[in-house]
């Protein structure tokens, strides 16, 4: 999903380097929606410039800091944009979060520390709710309807979770 992300990134800014990416990628808030690190970036990057899916336009360094490789889209990168487009446009994937392969052997663990473990999840569930209708909130200008959509579709999921997570405190 990465180099999907970094193509369509460029398409929709143009000419930019990694640091850029990642700000662009940060001020959308778009880590609700793809989990991406510096590192997976980087590399993603420059594996698409291997392949000529992007290309270095330009090396620059200003006062000192670092040089940033600026990137540009090229034609056979657009293409390929197209066709993981229409590759993953159509996939289904099953939802999985690693807390729900513990609740298949609840009953093998101690009841008390699971019980702890579920509070956790409510805790954190809450926090990320929270965060997503602060994003969807402050910065809806700069967020594109179809990720707005996304964003509220991960909060439901959140949501429903949630609901789930009280019925297992209950029993």
């Amino acid at each position: 999903m990465i180099p999907l992300l970094i193509l369509g990134l460029l398409k929709d800014c143009g000419q930019s380097s990694a640091y850029e990416l990642l700000n662009i990628f940060k001020e959308r808030n778009y880590r609700y929606l793809v989990h991406v690190t510096k590192g997976s970036l980087y590399y993603n990057l420059q594996k698409l410039a291997n392949e000529g899916f992007v290309r270095l336009v330009e090396v620059v360094s200003v006062n000192n800091y670092p040089e940033q490789h600026i990137y540009e889209i090229t034609e056979q990168g657009n293409d390929y944009f197209d066709a993981l487009m229409a590759k993953h446009s159509v996939q289904t994937d099953d939802i999985t979060l690693a807390f729900y392969m513990t609740t298949l052997f609840a009953h093998q663990y101690d009841p008390e520390q699971f019980k702890k473990a579920v509070s956790v999840q409510i805790e954190k569930t809450q926090k990320k709710i929270e965060e997503i209708d602060f994003v969807l909130n402050s910065k809806k200008d700069i967020i594109y309807d179809t990720a707005k959509s996304m964003m509220k579709n991960v909060r439901a999921h959140h949501e429903l979770n949630l609901k789930w997570f009280h019925e297992l405190l209950e029993q």
